[in-house]
């Protein structure tokens, strides 16, 4: 009597229904990666100069008695600056990017401190508060509390003193993440400053 032997085919089938599937998912995958590295090339550049631009933009809302600006420097505490200068090439003052942590996470903010100490303006890098609340921080009624401050700024949820603003109603965590950031920029201006003497 002779014996089957048909097992040897379908262990070869079934290799062949994993395999194939497995090599084409493979095939697509490998595809697809060169496709996006290719997309990140092309618009990596595009990206890069839309950066710079808005930071160029934001530098100019923070001072805009400056006629240019330094590249990008990085003082001692890892805080990044650029120096801001006159058309008559004498410096105003220093712009810095700090952050504070709000209500909805990191809030980048940029600030410009003159060759006084004093803040001549905020603006924002990225901000994700609550819409109606923590995003009124981006409102000028606030933003402009700032202007003209030095030293140690505070918060106050009533009236703000002269070294105080006052919070945002049911957004002070925004506030004192915002006045964070800014209190960061004008100790680094202090350093800065106190460096150059």
């Amino acid at each position: 009597m002779e014996e089957k032997t048909t097992a040897p085919a379908k262990k070869e089938s079934n290799l062949k229904l994993i395999l194939v599937p497995a090599l084409v998912l493979l095939l697509i995958s490998g595809i697809a990666a060169l496709l996006l590295g290719l997309v990140n090339d092309v618009t990596k550049p595009v990206i890069a100069e839309r950066e710079k631009e808005e930071t160029a933009a934001a530098m100019r809302a923070v001072m805009a008695e400056a006629a240019e600006f330094s590249e990008e420097k990085t003082a001692e505490d890892g805080t990044v600056y650029y120096e801001a200068y006159a058309a008559d090439g004498s410096l105003c003052g220093c712009i810095f990017t700090t952050t504070g942590s709000g209500y909805g996470g990191e809030i980048g903010v940029m600030t410009g401190v003159d060759a006084e100490g004093k803040v001549t303006g905020i603006a924002f890098l990225s901000i994700n508060e609550t819409p109606g609340m923590g995003m009124k921080a981006q409102n000028d009624d606030f933003k402009n509390q700032y202007i003209g401050r030095s030293g140690e700024i505070g918060v106050n949820k009533a009236a703000a003193t002269d070294t105080e603003i006052q919070a945002i109603t049911g957004a002070t965590i925004t506030s004192k993440a915002v006045t964070g950031a800014v209190n960061a920029a004008l100790r680094c201006f202090e350093q800065i400053s106190g460096e150059a003497k």
